[in-house]
């Protein structure tokens, strides 16, 4: 089962509260955290969304009905409801997260285009404008790293869109940009090897073959 949001946390409600309570909450907050409303952030962008989401299923009776089983579910197990990724330090431990789960696989086993859309749902343009906001350039170095390393076992073609958003998120540091650069570099020279690689071997088995039959006479 999936992890759940605490959606009576985000619209600041009881359990037990009734569909105009929801409703009265939603619209109190929606129009707090509305993007118009706070000069475009990033952050009140994504609060937003999850206030929206939150209504959408506690004021539908099925949804509502249906989330209270996933929550009962969260509370007996002794899991923790998990949340959207509205802050640096929430991003930074995705990327850590997905960095273990990597490290943990057989890479044969991997799916290189699951690992590379998670990446880019991490770093969407609304968590890197968060990342700008706050302007924490250690952490944000510190999810550079992690994103590389987890994507480390990525082909090229689904490393180059993590390579563009992780230069979004160096901005202006040169020297972190030249870093996601090399890596990009090393993984268009890997391409070819991985492409060629297999003509080299024919070309150099042919040459051996020919060798032994030239000597052999």
């Amino acid at each position: 089962m999936n992890q759940v949001k605490d959606y009576y946390k985000i619209l600041e409600l009881p359990t037990t509260a009734s569909p105009q309570e929801i409703k009265r909450s939603f619209r109190r907050l929606a129009q707090q955290y509305h993007p118009d409303k706070q000069g475009g952030s990033h952050l009140a962008a994504a609060q937003f969304r999850e206030i929206q989401e939150a209504y959408k299923t506690l004021s539908d009776p099925k949804k509502r009905e249906a989330y209270h089983y996933q929550r009962w579910y969260v509370r007996s197990t002794g899991k923790s409801f998990t949340s959207a990724p509205l802050t640096p330090a929430h991003i930074l431990q995705e990327c850590r997260l997905l960095q273990r789960y990597v490290a943990s696989m057989n890479v044969f086993h991997l799916r290189y285009d699951a690992v590379s859309l998670h990446i880019r749902e991490l770093l969407t343009d609304n968590a890197i404008g968060i990342l700008h906001e706050h302007n924490n350039r250690t952490i944000n170095l510190e999810i550079i790293q992690s994103v590389l390393t987890a994507a480390l076992p990525l082909p090229k073609k689904f490393f180059v869109p993590i390579a563009e958003r992780l230069l979004q998120v160096a901005g202006d540091d040169a020297a972190t940009q030249l870093t996601i650069q090399q890596a990009l570099v090393n993984k268009k020279q890997r391409h070819v090897w991985d492409k060629y690689k297999w003509v080299l071997m024919l070309v150099i088995t042919a040459l051996i073959l020919w060798l032994i039959y030239r000597y052999g006479q």
